[in-house]
């Protein structure tokens, strides 16, 4: 019975190697398709300059393919941009610090440094100026970080358990089997996400 299932459906290593691919795929399509920031820039119709930065960032995105390496100073101004457009239209709601450190031109996979964001953005508690989402990206010839922190919102159950973060660590999965470490710990307080990556 187990090898008449295995000629249908595969072995279970092969099940589980499509499903880790298929996430990662998914990953890699919200992050360059973000639903949420769209219906908030068009919830905006009277700001059509929100809406023409939105489109040309948007042009930016969809050109860029899934298995597609970018500079990691690409990557970061395109997330700058990303931090900028959620700022144009959430305003005074949305405090983000962003400290970045590059040190080397090494190339990563396209849009891979987006869900933690995204998941902070959207799951976290960020509109206080006094608690603002603090990003920090630091690459080296050996290795790359990302560290970001958010207050905790306590109207959810748990920002690590999202479909977001699901979806991620099936990328980093995928992409960096064994030369990657992601970290999240929470309190009553704060909610911090560190990943770290080893070229």
């Amino acid at each position: 019975m187990v090898a008449f299932l295995d000629k249908i459906f595969g072995s279970k290593i092969e099940v589980d190697m499509a499903k880790i691919a298929l996430e990662a795929a998914l990953s890699f399509h919200e992050s360059r398709s973000d639903t949420y920031l769209a219906q908030k820039t068009f919830a905006l119709s009277n700001n059509a300059t929100v809406k023409t930065d939105y489109f040309n960032f948007m042009q930016r995105m969809l050109i860029i393919e899934r298995d597609q390496q970018l500079s990691i100073t690409t990557e970061v101004d395109l997330l700058q941009e990303y931090i900028r457009l959620y700022q144009l239209v959430w305003g005074e709601q949305l405090f983000i610090r962003m400290e970045t450190k590059i040190d080397v031109q090494k190339q990563l996979p396209a849009l891979l440094l987006f869900p933690l964001i995204t998941n902070a953005i959207q799951q976290g508690y960020n509109s206080m100026e006094k608690y603002p989402i603090k990003v920090k990206v630091f690459a080296f010839e050996q290795a790359l970080s990302l560290e970001i922190s958010n207050r905790v919102n306590h109207y959810i159950h748990s920002q690590e358990q999202t479909r977001t973060m699901d979806h991620y660590k099936q990328r980093l999965l995928h992409l960096f089997p064994d030369r990657h470490t992601l970290m999240c710990n929470s309190n009553s307080q704060t909610f911090k996400a560190t990943l770290r990556l080893l070229w």
